[in-house]
């Protein structure tokens, strides 16, 4: 067994088994954004990790929003995590910044809004920046990344395949609408729906891997580190 940090704003070593993997990049960053950076991205974030301590335990992930700084995640948010054994009680919302943004290889927002604020920042960010859904539904159309094929060129295949123009409306089916003020079920069905795509993801980015082992449930703090290189 090895251990590997839990990127975030608290580090803590998370119990994992390492693997190594043709088509694994530990270098690649993903950044999760949504309003507020108390819902949806912190549990896409969480969701995320626990998916990669099969196939690439190492990979740094985080979160951002457009509204709230030091705000924990929701109590609903945190609750629907716990009954998957995920704990981001100690998740601390930030805002989206054009520094915050510069490493990661992937920015997905969780409505077509969020892409379009990311992109405001710096327009050489859109290239990068995709609605979950959408990257999920233009992958498997464009087809799985393929060995040895850096993340940013599989995403950049994708990339050509729309223009800024088409996020000045919004979109149902490429967007997860937000649980902010609902119930309890409203969060669990936020979270399922999240971790459906991700499945779908994790399958387009990593393919024909292994069996995943049993999950490690790793504790998020939320954070992006923008000091790696995007790969």
């Amino acid at each position: 067994m090895g251990e590997a940090p839990v990127k975030g704003a608290v580090d803590r070593p998370v119990k994992i088994r390492g693997r190594r993997e043709a088509n694994y990049d530990p270098a690649i960053n993903i950044a999760f954004i949504c309003t507020g950076n108390i819902c949806r991205s912190p549990m896409a974030e969480a969701l995320l990790r626990a998916r990669l301590v099969p196939v690439a335990p190492k990979l740094a992930v985080g979160s951002a929003g457009l509204l709230f700084d030091g705000r924990p995640a929701e109590p609903n948010a945190v609750r629907v995590m716990a009954k998957r054994g995920l704990d981001i009680s100690d998740h601390r919302a930030q805002t989206i910044s054009a520094e915050r943004l510069h490493g990661p290889t992937l920015i997905l927002g969780m409505e077509r809004q969020h892409v379009r604020e990311v992109a405001a920042l710096d327009p050489d960010l859109f290239g990068r920046s995709f609605t979950l859904p959408e990257l999920v539904q233009s992958g498997r159309i464009v087809g799985a990344r393929q060995p040895g094929q850096r993340l940013a060129d599989w995403a950049h295949s994708i990339s050509r395949l729309r223009s800024p123009a088409d996020y000045s409306y919004r979109d149902p089916l490429a967007e997860i609408s937000d649980p902010m003020g609902g119930s309890l079920r409203s969060f669990r069905a936020c979270a399922d729906t999240i971790d459906a795509q991700l499945e779908l993801l994790v399958g387009l980015i990593w393919p024909k891997l292994p069996p995943r082992d049993r999950l490690v449930a790793p504790a998020t703090s939320g954070g992006i580190h923008a000091d790696r290189d995007r790969r």
